[in-house]
């Protein structure tokens, strides 16, 4: 079988009675399905053991062994597997034996109606096929977990290390803060790009978001401090997605069904208790956990509204809102999309905060949302790269990690850590500089 070929599901039927068996196989000739017969419970249970079975359909009245002795025993051999009981009695006793003794999905009647039949066996290979992915979804789930709680664990020992280093060393204050600030960065993108990874609609949406909060809280006069959280908490605000199925990643949240909404407004609670643990992020995580709010009270997850809601959280929400219908619309789509946040200020987001967001995205959006030409721009080698070089493209590993977005200036502790990923997991092509960058401290912002 070529490895592009999807193999058909298998269907096993045990009967002791050939043409039971020969029945239902010819009833399921036009179905897509690969079909086993067994006229016993013992060579059923030799099939199971060799092929992986999606659905099982086996007669309870067989000699040696029951269909309810034979089902308990399949199911653990595959637990997965989709078990169906046949019976010629209308035995209430013999149908409960089977369904409590081998886990039996659905129990059918002999003589059955060919089209009942048909219809419940596609619809036990949907389930089988549901039950599958819900294990390796719930298998993906719980390794994200283990990576996240890894990551947070490097990180708070890594921040009280540094804590404890800049204590000891006063005489090296400054260039230690300096230090830990760009180590902090790493580890914050890092974590953004746990989520970015998985969804490839969302690349950059974290730095961007970061980017547009931290000006608008600087435009709206916020001290540095303060200004800074926002920052942090933006570049976070989607963590609490990890774990999510991935329509919740792929969609956006006005186009989920009510289940994958439901499990989409879950997000930003968890994304505060991932960070719990942290004293050093317990004032991001309020932003994250309430950056959903709306001003008229009708957002998640607490329903604060107006001056309820933190201003940093409030900011996030009209930049993570504007970043999400920039990118579906592009610069052409510029003034639609001020017009739709115009339109929802004074209901969703913060009314003072449309005017600094106009004049921001206005006079900057084209900065951080689209490449440069070509003519403003040179692509180097990372033997030529030097501090004070402004990228002019996000720059992404080979397997896809975003590392440094477009804007960011290169110091020594990023020319270190790219150096790193470069022996690891070495990027495609060269290192996109803009030509005639002035040299600022955070790119475009």
């Amino acid at each position: 079988m070529a490895a592009t070929e999807k193999r058909k599901p298998r269907v096993l039927l045990v009967d002791d009675e050939e043409n039971v068996l020969n029945s239902i196989k010819r009833l399921l000739f036009d179905e897509d399905l690969e079909v086993f017969t067994a006229v016993s419970g013992t060579a059923g249970l030799d099939i199971l053991k060799e092929y992986e079975i999606a659905v099982i359909i086996s007669d309870q009245r067989m000699p040696q062994m029951s269909g309810a002795e034979f089902l308990s025993r399949a199911e653990k051999i595959s637990p997965d597997t989709v078990r169906i009981i046949l019976t010629a009695y209308a035995d209430t006793t013999s149908a409960i034996e089977a369904i409590n003794e081998g886990g039996v999905y659905r129990y059918i009647s002999k003589p059955w109606k060919d089209r009942e039949l048909s219809g419940i066996i596609r619809q036990s290979v949907q389930r089988y096929h549901l039950l599958r992915e819900n294990r390796l979804v719930a298998l993906l789930t719980l390794k994200q977990n283990k990576e996240l709680k890894t990551w947070s664990e490097e990180l708070e020992k890594h921040i009280k290390q540094q804590t404890l280093d800049i204590n000891n060393q006063n005489l090296e204050l400054q260039r230690l803060n300096e230090r830990l600030r760009s180590r902090l960065k790493d580890f914050l993108r890092v974590f953004s790009n746990l989520i970015e990874l998985r969804g490839k609609g969302v690349s950059s949406h974290s730095n961007n978001v970061s980017m547009i909060s931290g000006e608008l809280a600087r435009m709206t006069g916020l001290p540095e401090q303060e200004t800074e959280t926002i920052r942090t908490a933006a570049q976070l605000h989607d963590i609490g997605k990890i774990g999510a199925p991935d329509v919740v990643l792929i969609k956006d949240p006005w186009e989920l069904e009510p289940e994958a909404a439901r499990e989409y407004r879950r997000h930003s609670i968890r994304g505060q208790a991932a960070l719990a643990a942290l004293e050093e992020f317990n004032e991001a995580g309020v932003l994250i956990r309430h950056h959903h709010e709306a001003w008229n009270g009708s957002g998640f997850p607490d329903g604060l509204k107006k001056d309820g809601i933190p201003f940093g959280a409030r900011i996030i929400a009209i930049a993570d809102m504007f970043d999400r219908l920039f990118r579906k619309s592009g610069l052409l789509g510029l003034k639609d999309v001020l017009k739709k946040i115009k339109n929802d200020s004074g209901k969703l987001f913060d009314p003072q905060l449309y005017a600094p967001l106009e004049q921001l995205v206005i006079a900057r959006g084209r900065d951080f949302m689209c490449d440069p030409p070509e003519e403003d721009e040179i692509e180097l080698c990372m033997d030529a790269l030097e501090p004070g070089m402004a990228l002019s493209r996000d720059l992404h590993s080979g397997t896809g990690l975003l590392l440094l977005g477009r804007g960011s200036v290169l110091n020594k502790s990023s020319l270190d850590v790219l150096k790193k990923y470069y022996n690891l997991d070495p990027s495609q092509g060269g290192f996109f500089i803009k030509r005639n960058a002035k040299k600022t401290k955070d790119g475009p912002f």
